[in-house]
């Protein structure tokens, strides 16, 4: 199977069969942005499984059942396997939130309202409601488009603004493949049209950011949690 119009009659099979599973992860999204926004004891391992959650369901489900069997044809080129290894890194990614996240305790998300704060919510933003809008307006709407929680690129971006969200150092390697996929999400634009991705190569870019952001960060969270 290649081909544009044979991913996104794929996207719309795969969302057919997992249907309701969306209105979840949407709302596990929404809870995830809730709990930086007002922050509880609990809320970083929260949002740290939710996370884990999004990224092993794009992992297993996604780029390993559905999209595995499928052969991205880039410029001409069959790359058979794609899904495979992409499913791969997604499942590493959410075993690292799960472990670092949520058994270690060792990542802290809070909106602090500052310039890194407010674009994470812009990528947050795009991930959950922009997205679609772009699958609608290029002639794509729901259910054969990616739809945010339950496919790989709109959760990368999420990802991505919920990492901007963080206020004490992580572990250095945790924005390593949301960057990496998403510097990546240019072959989304460029093979198989799936333009809303422009915001996922974006959110790529962007990881230098949290990169170099968080090597500058403490240890240690800033304020107290109330």
């Amino acid at each position: 199977m290649d081909g544009a119009e044979a991913f996104f009659d794929l996207i719309r099979s795969y969302n057919t069969a997992i249907w309701p599973v969306h209105i979840l992860t949407f709302v596990l999204g929404v809870t995830a942005v809730i709990l930086a926004l007002r922050k509880t004891r609990e809320s970083d391992k929260i949002i740290s499984g939710i996370l884990a959650f999004l990224w092993l369901w794009s992992g297993v489900v996604f780029l390993v059942v559905f999209l595995g069997p499928w052969t991205l044809v880039l410029s001409g080129f069959a790359l058979s396997g794609f899904g495979y290894l992409s499913g791969a890194l997604f499942i590493i990614q959410g075993t690292i939130f799960l472990y670092f996240g949520v058994i270690r305790a060792s990542m802290s998300f809070k909106f602090a309202g500052d310039s890194h704060a407010v674009i994470g919510a812009v990528l947050v933003i795009y991930a959950m409601a922009i997205y679609p809008i772009v699958g609608y307006a290029t002639g794509h709407p729901f259910p054969g488009y990616p739809a945010f929680g339950t496919a790989a690129c709109p959760v990368a971006i999420f990802t991505v603004g919920m990492l901007l969200w963080t206020n004490r150092r992580m572990p250095q390697f945790i924005p390593i493949i949301p960057m990496i996929w998403g510097l990546a999400g240019i072959l989304a634009v460029v093979s198989i049209k799936v333009w809303a991705d422009v915001g996922l190569f974006i959110a790529g870019i962007l990881g230098f950011v949290i990169l170099r952001r968080n090597a500058g960060m403490s240890a240690h969270e800033p304020r107290p949690v109330q």
